[in-house]
């Protein structure tokens, strides 16, 4: 006689067909940094000095984007001001090593991106969305809507799949770092 088999539990098939608990909700955390030191992040991203770079790469999304930290070194557009702000995300997080921080700038009304992970490494690690401004932009997770609203961050495992949803009212500026926690 067959053995029976009870049919999977939906909830537990991620969005490629592999089965395994969900990953743990996204959290979210207004007000992440200090009024003054969000205030001076963002006099930084947004100076006419800053330098935005435009990835042409297949795949890449629509947004320019600099990538200030990556492979233990802050990028040469990175001003001492701006190290001492990095330091201080960082110290929020509870980071203990960094592997990348990215800021981008998505026009108003371009194409919302793919699906996907921000990394895929063996050792958990950690993404952190740090929205610079409000818009009716979001970042959309498999059952969860961030809406982007200014010094809000949102943190989950960086082998979540997400995508980013552009704005229709203003640019989206956020910051992502991708980092080890304590």
């Amino acid at each position: 006689m067959a053995e029976s088999v009870d049919a999977p539990d939906l909830k537990s098939v991620d969005r490629c067909g592999r089965g395994g608990s969900s990953p743990p909700a996204p959290i979210i955390h207004d007000d992440f940094l200090r009024r003054g030191t969000f205030i001076e992040l963002l006099r930084e991203i947004t100076s006419a000095k800053f330098p935005w770079y435009f990835p042409e790469s297949p795949g890449e999304p629509e947004q320019y984007s600099n990538l200030l930290y990556y492979d233990h070194e802050f990028s040469k557009d990175v001003t001492p001001k701006l190290k001492r702000i990095l330091s201080s995300v960082c110290t929020n997080l509870g980071a203990i090593s960094v592997l990348r921080i990215k800021v981008n700038a998505t026009p108003k009304n371009a194409p919302e991106q793919a699906w996907h992970k921000d990394w895929e490494i063996s050792t958990p690690s950690k993404t952190c969305v740090l929205y610079l401004n409000d818009c009716d932009g979001y970042t959309e997770f498999d059952s969860q809507r961030i809406d982007s609203k200014s010094n809000r961050a949102v943190i989950f495992d960086t082998d979540t799949l997400h995508r980013g949803y552009p704005s229709t009212n203003d640019r989206r500026l956020v910051m992502n770092i991708n980092y080890f926690e304590k």
